[in-house]
């Protein structure tokens, strides 16, 4: 009766195993089908819609132990929770993201993570830790294929930069990551990147809009509407707000006004509620400063109902993504509880059956074994599991050594001291090596000012810090680059960056 037992047991083991490998099949379908609705939700703008189907495609990746699932489901909610202004979540998620083994090789969800993280740095005003987050970004986007991929992540990458650099207010750096961009973007198929284009070129026709040379800014502003045109992208809003800004630079009320209510009819089908509130405003001040103070009035009233508006589904998406994660949270721990029973029941039974079966048939011998290599195995797992803490440990001390230095670094550079250069070699001796070694002529003071630039200060900074001028800085970085033999306008950072690699 027992051998009959065990053998039915055998062939229903064995059919349940088919039936969930078929079964986890149809649920990786399902969790890829989900991901890309709730990629589709984000472009949409559907940012509730977008949570929603990356926490089920997590829930149910977790189920199956989907690696790629999860990764692309932790990146999902670290983007949408980003939108939403939650960076402390989105920063966790992506974490969870960076550790799923799928990640490890694949350079594309590296690339997402870094770039989201260097957003995110940016809207904290953590400039450096979001520079180095794109320059992680950059090596990625070297193993991305095909080149067209990477092209576009570079295109991105790029793009975030001349943001960050917008921030410090350093409008060399600004220029070279756009035209960076825009060398990137037009050597590309146009049809897959001309989104990007007309952000460019929109934003290219702003720059030269505000320096005063207009007739660049209409040549780049033309661009980006043909664009728009000829692949019927239906976003021409930004354009044409930055146009209107150009005509009320040039004192030409009514065609700023034409391009504004151009701006509001192209709203009308893209529905951006955020550009509402912008066009609103630049209308009624337009009507404000020609004396029309009834209609500033009418305008400024629809600009705040707007803003108002904004604020309110701001605070309800939060509140509702938040009431996602607790619901789903508690669902996830309801079913682990649940599967960690059934795994002790289970186990239990198997741990029965066999004891009965070994002590019938008397391989006591054959569970002494067994035992004894539980217990070595055990023994192994203990010991690797210390070696792992020591390993965390010394790295813990390594990294507050790293810290440690260079806030003392940072000390001396911005008290001026004699010793800055010194210390800085015996911190990055292999960077400041390679540096003397391409450019020996190199002064102890233009030595200093390439160490201030490779801990990325800003102009501002080493002004304020070496007690001069911030022109005599932005002179000083001029003559710098001749002696580097390096083009005008190019980045010091990134050169002094890439001796440290």
């Amino acid at each position: 009766m027992t051998i009959v037992y065990l053998i039915l047991s055998f062939l229903l083991l064995l059919t349940s195993n088919l039936s969930a490998k078929d079964n986890q099949g149809k649920i990786i379908e399902e969790v890829d089908s989900l991901l890309e609705l709730s990629k589709d939700s984000k472009y949409n703008v559907n940012i509730e819609s977008a949570i929603e189907y990356a926490y089920h495609a997590l829930s149910m990746s977790e189920e199956v132990n989907y690696s790629r699932g999860k990764a692309k489901s932790y990146l999902n909610l670290g983007q949408t929770l980003f939108y939403l202004g939650s960076y402390e979540k989105s920063l966790e998620y992506l974490s969870l993201a960076e550790k799923e083994p799928y990640v490890s090789g694949d350079p594309v969800m590296l690339f997402e993570v870094s770039r989201v993280r260097g957003q995110i740095y940016t809207y904290l005003n953590l400039y450096k830790q979001s520079i180095r987050e794109f320059q992680k970004c950059l090596a990625f986007a070297e193993d991305i294929t095909p080149k067209q991929n990477s092209d576009y992540c570079f295109s991105l990458t790029y793009e975030n930069l001349s943001v960050v650099y917008e921030y410090l207010d350093s409008a060399d750096s600004v220029l070279y990551f756009m035209n960076k961009n825009r060398q990137v973007l037009e050597s590309m198929d146009e049809s897959f990147a001309y989104r990007n284009m007309v952000n460019l070129y929109t934003s290219f026709g702003n720059i030269y809009s505000i320096e005063g040379e207009f007739g660049l800014a209409k040549e780049f502003f033309d661009n980006a509407l043909n664009l728009t045109e000829k692949y019927q992208y239906p976003y021409q809003s930004r354009t044409y707000i930055f146009l209107g800004d150009m005509e009320v630079r040039k004192e030409n009320p009514d065609s700023a006004m034409f391009y504004y209510n151009k701006a509001l009819s192209n709203l009308e089908t893209t529905k951006i509620k955020g550009e509402y509130s912008l066009v609103y405003g630049q209308i009624g001040e337009l009507f404000r400063q020609t004396g029309n103070i009834d209609s500033a009035r009418i305008y400024n009233e629809k600009q705040n109902s707007v803003d108002i508006e904004l604020s309110t589904e701001r605070q309800n998406s939060v509140e509702h993504a938040l009431q996602i994660f607790i619901d789903e949270e508690r669902k996830n721990s309801a079913k682990k509880r649940n599967t960690e029973l059934t795994i002790i029941s289970i186990s239990s039974l198997v741990l029965i059956v066999l004891i009965i079966v070994v002590w019938r048939k008397s391989r006591k011998r054959l569970l002494q074994k067994k035992e004894e290599e539980a217990k070595k195995l055990q023994s192994q797992l203990h010991n690797t599991l210390k070696e792992i803490e020591v390993k965390e440990e010394k790295t813990k001390v390594l990294e507050q050594k790293i810290n440690e230095s260079f806030n003392e670094l940072i000390e001396l550079a911005k008290n001026n001291d004699t010793t800055f250069l010194k210390r800085f070699q015996e911190i990055y001796p292999e960077p400041s090596q390679r540096l003397l070694q391409k450019h020996p002529n190199l002064s102890n003071s233009e030595l200093i000012l390439s160490a201030m630039i490779f801990l990325n200060f800003t102009s501002k900074e080493i002004a304020t810090y070496t007690f001069v001028e911030h022109r005599s800085v932005q002179t000083k970085k001029s003559r710098l680059r001749k002696k580097l033999d390096l083009p005008a306008g190019a980045n010091l950072e990134q050169y002094f960056a890439s001796f440290s690699k």
